[in-house]
Order: C-alpha cells, then sequence, then structure tokens
C-alpha cells in the first residue's frame, strides 16, 4: 500500500469509526521504515481488517469473552487456543478480541499453516494483516521482539476434525513449549467455544485434498446442498476463555527442552488446561446460537393441555444453567 493509499484509510476509518480508530492508533509495529515490520505487518492493512472482522464479531459471531485480563499487556506471549471450524475465523475473532478488550491493545501474531504461503494474494494478505508462515525461526524472531504470538498446537489437525469430534483435542504440537522456555514467554491457554459447529465438516474429499496440495478438502452437508453459499458460516455464538497463563521458564532451564518426557509432560499439562476450559464452557452456554430451546419445549406442552415427556429433567437443566 502506497502513503497516499495508507493516509486515505485512516482518514476513512476515522471519520467512520472514531472510537476504533482511537484504539487501533495504539497498536505499535516494528516499522522497519517502508510501512511495515520484517514479516510484512502493515498497521493499515491491519485497520481495515480489524474493521472488518468486528462486523462479524458483533453481528455475525456474537463474540463474548471472559478473562482477557489474563492476557499480559507486554513483553513476548503465547496465546494458545483449540482450533476448529474448517477455516480460521476462530483466529480472526480471538484477534478482534484482544484488540476490543485489552485494556492496551496489542497486534495479535498468528502462526498460519505453511500450505497458505503458496496462494498469491492470500499469502500477502495474510503477511500485512499481522499472520506469519510456522517455521521456527520466524516464531523465534517475534518472541524475540517481544510480540504477542497465537498458536495452535492441534495444528490442521484441529481444522479438520470432523462433527462427531468436536470438541476434542488433538494431540499438540510441542515447539511452542520449547520456544516458551528458551525465550520466556508466558503460555496462555485459551478455549474457543462456538467455532466447532460453524461448519458441520462430515468427510474428507483426500485424494482431491491430495492434488491440490491441502491437508484436507472437507465437504459439508451445506456445501452439498447450497454450492459456494454453503462456505457461509453457520451464525453460531461464540465464547472465548482465556485461562490464568502458564510460567514454565520460572521452574525449568532452557536446556529442558532436551529432556522429551519432561517436555511432553508441560504439553500435556497446556492441553488439559484447555479442555477444561472447553468443557466449562460447554456447560456453560445456552445452546449452539445462544439460546437453549428448553424453556420453548415446557411452553409447547403447557399449550396442548399435557406436559411433554422429561419435562422434569428440562426444568432441573434450566434451573442448573440459570445458577450457573
Amino acid at each position: 500500500m502506497k502513503q497516499k493509499a495508507r493516509q486515505r484509510v485512516r482518514a476513512i476509518l476515522k471519520m467512520l469509526a472514531p472510537e476504533d480508530y482511537e484504539r487501533l492508533e495504539e497498536l505499535k509495529i516494528n516499522d522497519l521504515g517502508f510501512g511495515y515490520d520484517p514479516f510484512g505487518l502493515e498497521l493499515e492493512s491491519a485497520m481495515l481488517a480489524y474493521i472488518a472482522g468486528k462486523i462479524v464479531y458483533k453481528s455475525w459471531f456474537r463474540v463474548e469473552s471472559h478473562g482477557v485480563e489474563n492476557v499480559p499487556l507486554a513483553g513476548p506471549v503465547l496465546i494458545t487456543p483449540n482450533h476448529s471450524g474448517v477455516l480460521p475465523i476462530d483466529a480472526m475473532m480471538i484477534g478482534v478480541d484482544v484488540v476490543a478488550k485489552m485494556e492496551r491493545p496489542r497486534a495479535m501474531r498468528a502462526v498460519v499453516d505453511n500450505f497458505a504461503g503458496l496462494f498469491p494474494f492470500v499469502n500477502t494478505a495474510c503477511y500485512r494483516c499481522g499472520g506469519i508462515i510456522g517455521a521456527r525461526r520466524n516464531f523465534e524472531e517475534l518472541l524475540k521482539q517481544g510480540e504477542m504470538v497465537m498458536v495452535f498446537p492441534e495444528g490442521h489437525k484441529g481444522t479438520g476434525k470432523k462433527f462427531s469430534d468436536r470438541y476434542r483435542l488433538r494431540r499438540f504440537n510441542v515447539g511452542f513449549m520449547e520456544l516458551s522456555l528458551v525465550h520466556k514467554a508466558p503460555i496462555v491457554p485459551t478455549a474457543v467455544i462456538g467455532a466447532e459447529e460453524q461448519y458441520p465438516y462430515m468427510f474428507d474429499l483426500k485424494p482431491v485434498a491430495r492434488a491440490l496440495n491441502f491437508p484436507y478438502l472437507p465437504i459439508t452437508p451445506l456445501m452439498a446442498l447450497f454450492g459456494p453459499l454453503g462456505m457461509i458460516p453457520l451464525p453460531t455464538k461464540y465464547t472465548i476463555y482465556y485461562g490464568e497463563p502458564f510460567h514454565f521458564y520460572r521452574d525449568y532451564p532452557p536446556d529442558t527442552v532436551k529432556d522429551p518426557e519432561i517436555i511432553y509432560g508441560l504439553v500435556d499439562t497446556v492441553k488439559r488446561r484447555v479442555q477444561e476450559l472447553i468443557d466449562a464452557g460447554l456447560r456453560e452456554r445456552k445452546g449452539v446460537f445462544g439460546f437453549s430451546l428448553l424453556p420453548f419445549k415446557a411452553l409447547l406442552g403447557r399449550v396442548g393441555g399435557e406436559a411433554p415427556a422429561g419435562e422434569e429433567e428440562d426444568r432441573k437443566q434450566i434451573q442448573e444453567r440459570a445458577g450457573a
């Protein structure tokens, strides 16, 4: 983006979204004098992505979050959420949330799968908005610069989960733990509720995926019924939970990376905490779309002149949720 275009973007955003613009101006990037940082992050592109993402954040997924105060305001930090939903919309919603909710907004640097870098224009847009290809060197440099980095330890195995396996974590990769210990970066376990149902992924067209060099090619009932329109995600209700950060580097020196048994144990600790946050979130939510059908079942039973089967059980569930 040329300098005049950057100025034009800022003027438009300042006019259309003055409050958001003020917060976005607080974002700091390591600008080398070319308008973007060494990894391609351009502040004006990130601003545009934030404004577009916030519309989806507020109006489509109606995102709520809890525990954002657990995210450090400065220094290197790793955000480690569960990953799901076929497309990485969960990453976008977390990125919008931390800018909107943190006391002092920070730019989220999301680690994306290597295959994303193969697509022209898509890769550039990703870099301009803060994404990085998941090479270890990139990861290390961002932590050295004191950046906030979001990494999905499940990798593409998370977004490739079938609907029947929703909210069951896949095996975590260990690279994030090694870098946390070496660069003294706290780890914030994070859970996203709602993304698992946005695309009810049923099966994988593996031969086509291999031909296109994709990790998978999911097919959902909506795609089968509506074609390209089926790529519009369902308006599920998103809730994000940020747990208290782990500071493993305080007890384990950098050379712990040479001990696989300890590393795998620490990774399992993070995985268990993310699963606990997921399970708690599922217990608390009112429904996939943000509301429960239980009261309507009871009401229909009374109108019909007889209590529906299981009404007492439904009533207990409603009371438990109200008291949660």
